[in-house]
């Protein structure tokens, strides 16, 4: 599996181009949310990457296609433009378990290849520009790969949580998750341990 160097993840919570983590554990490669410049602020927009960092992880074929599924809470999601790859938001999430297939309200961001997979070793980074949940807390958006030669997809969805029998920390494919804050509690200079604390027990757990 290829990594950028080591991270700690318990619940992994992007803040300000950074990770603030919760419970700290050792993570490998998975999907990656940066939020740039500007901490995810209730009701505002602004702008996030989502990274993918290698091929799928069964048979180690290329990537040809990426979704992103972001939950009702969330307002409008703009992908931005990615040189090779087309991308189209729908309206609704569809998702197939088996023979059973679920659809819930929010929106669905699909990035396919123009022309050859992205190779297993090269990691695929899609900007978005995203309207935030007007209520503060953690989100998580699931994201999958598609990849060929071999054929296989990936599904990043797992929320962390600290192991126990039969349950691996990280789990092996993570949940992207963002921390929404209010604007009070927007990271600066002079953040201090105290907000920190605030912060952590705003987003413990996903909403």
């Amino acid at each position: 599996m290829f990594a950028r160097a080591a991270l700690t993840v318990g619940v992994v919570l992007a803040v300000t181009g950074s990770l603030l983590t919760l419970n700290p554990l050792q993570a490998g490669a998975h999907a990656i949310v940066d939020l740039q410049k500007s901490d995810a602020i209730v009701g505002r927009t602004s702008a996030m990457t989502l990274e993918i960092q290698h091929g799928c992880i069964t048979g180690g074929g290329g990537t040809v296609k990426f979704v992103a599924h972001f939950a009702a809470a969330f307002g409008e999601v703009t992908p931005g433009s990615v040189p090779g790859w087309t991308a189209v938001v729908a309206g609704g999430i569809t998702t197939t378990t088996g023979t059973t297939t679920t659809t819930a309200d929010g929106q669905t961001v699909t990035w396919t290849t123009n022309g050859a997979a992205q190779p297993f070793s090269t990691a695929l980074v899609v900007p978005l520009t995203v309207r935030w949940p007007n209520r503060a807390g953690a989100y998580g958006t699931v994201v999958s790969q598609t990849c060929s030669n071999p054929a296989d997809e990936t599904v990043w969805s797992t929320p962390a949580q600290p192991a126990t029998v039969g349950v691996l920390s990280p789990p092996l494919t993570p949940l992207a998750t963002v921390c929404v804050l209010p604007a009070r509690l927007a990271k600066s200079a002079t953040w201090p341990k105290r907000t920190t604390r605030t912060i952590e027990r705003l987003c413990s757990k996903l909403r």
